[in-house]
């Protein structure tokens, strides 16, 4: 059996330098799910322009992204917002209706965001560690 023998100032002192880290992460993790929204906004609407048509002319419009805070981080909602004209479309657009095939741009816009996601919290994290 070994006991830890000495001083614990060291880890005392590694505890504080993660602390500090956490709060000065908060700011560059809101900047960088804020960048990843917008892009995941630009090509959900990009994608719509292509697959909506004259019946949907503007629904990619309608397509934005809000982050969202909660005791557990920040994270980024992105999708048709209802209060926008033909918002309230999205689930027929995106999921499909009696009407029309699903056109998932959505999901399609997601594939590859996790991409952005690591690279952005990357930088916002790594540039703060030692």
């Amino acid at each position: 059996m070994s006991f830890f023998r000495g001083d614990a100032s060291e880890i005392y002192e590694l505890a504080n330098d993660l602390s500090a880290v956490t709060a000065k992460m908060v700011p560059g993790l809101r900047t960088a799910m804020a960048q990843v929204g917008k892009g995941v906004t630009e090509d959900w609407r990009k994608n719509a322009v292509e697959t909506s048509g004259e019946h949907g002319v503007h629904y990619p419009k309608s397509i934005d992204s809000e982050l969202v805070f909660d005791a557990s981080g920040v994270s980024v909602d992105v999708g048709p917002n209802a209060a926008k004209k033909q918002g309230s479309m999205g689930a027929g657009f995106e999921f499909g209706s009696v009407n029309q095939p699903p056109h998932l741009d959505g999901l399609r816009a997601v594939d590859g965001a996790h991409e952005r996601i690591e690279s952005y919290i990357d930088y916002a994290i790594g540039r703060l560690l030692p």
